[in-house]
């Protein structure tokens, strides 16, 4: 059994502090947007970093069958909550700081009954080089891959699960919010403010949690890591005009000022070149 992890005290309240607020509802649905038009009934696809499971039950909601994987236990544990049986997604954990072929087979063995076999079968054996992998996507929602340092392994990892012509979605914390900066450096908390320019951050959930650290790659350092295998074919901003989650009560409690910068996220989500300065960008590669 796992030990405790970093995010596991959200998990109680993450719904409640985000994924049910205007603002992340809204930013939620946009993603949803993205994974619709490349992921239809029948396929098969790889979430990591799945949380409490909103996004897996939305693809599942539209037939698609989700491989929901998360390090923390207690974020699973509301996963496999709202699922409820449901045939169509299978839980497992997966940390993606350790990264090996067999982790997901030695950690969720049990767990596969439910998932297609075709797929899982096929990615176990494109490590080995024998196939290649059959998932026909994969995505990360709200910075998953944040806790990692050096993205190379990873697209390596996901170029033996996805088939080729599959996307991998991504969103991604940047190194340059403008929201953040702007909100905490009026608030006097400049070490806040300017945290992300460093390229990293400790991130600690609570006085009892264990500190790790968060990465914020920019957009080239990760088209880097994944050009091997992967290219860049999609490219915008998330959280350009709305604020990071730290902030969204702030910016709720105002329903104009809420409906104005939802209306300027609107206009401007077609500018990839405004991906850089949001809380997130929302990029996608396609399996070479």
């Amino acid at each position: 059994m796992a030990g405790a992890q970093p995010f596991d005290p959200l998990a109680s309240t993450y719904d409640a502090t985000f994924s049910h607020t205007a603002i992340g509802r809204y930013l939620r649905e946009r993603v949803w947007v993205r994974l619709d038009r490349h992921f239809q009934p029948g396929d098969h696809v790889l979430e990591l970093g799945c949380g409490t499971g909103e996004d897996a039950l939305h693809l599942a909601g539209r037939g698609v069958h989700v491989l929901a994987t998360d390090a923390s236990e207690a974020m699973l544990e509301v996963t496999r909550a709202k699922a409820q049986g449901n045939p169509l997604v299978t839980v497992a954990r997966l940390d993606l700081r350790a990264l090996t072929p067999s982790q997901i087979e030695s950690e969720a063995e049990n767990q596969f009954a439910g998932f297609a076999k075709s797929p899982l079968h096929q990615m176990e054996r494109g490590f080995r080089g024998e196939v290649s992998a059959g998932f026909d996507g994969a995505f990360a929602n709200f910075g998953p891959v944040n806790v990692l340092a050096d993205w190379q392994p990873l697209a390596g990892w996901l170029a033996a699960c996805v088939r080729p012509g599959g996307i991998v979605g991504l969103g991604v914390m940047g190194p340059l919010c403008l929201w953040e900066m702007a909100w905490h450096s009026l608030h006097g908390d400049f070490r806040t403010a300017f945290r992300r320019l460093n390229g990293r951050a400790t991130f600690q959930a609570d006085e009892l949690s264990e500190p790790m650290m968060i990465y914020y790659p920019a957009i080239s350092r990760l088209e880097r890591d994944f050009a091997p295998h992967f290219r860049r074919v999609h490219l915008e901003p998330l959280g350009l005009f709305l604020p990071p989650s730290d902030v969204c009560g702030a910016v709720e409690k105002r329903p104009r000022l809420l409906r104005l910068l939802t209306a300027l996220e609107d206009r401007c989500a077609r500018f990839a070149l405004l991906a850089g300065c949001a809380d997130h960008y929302w990029i996608e590669f396609e399996r070479i």
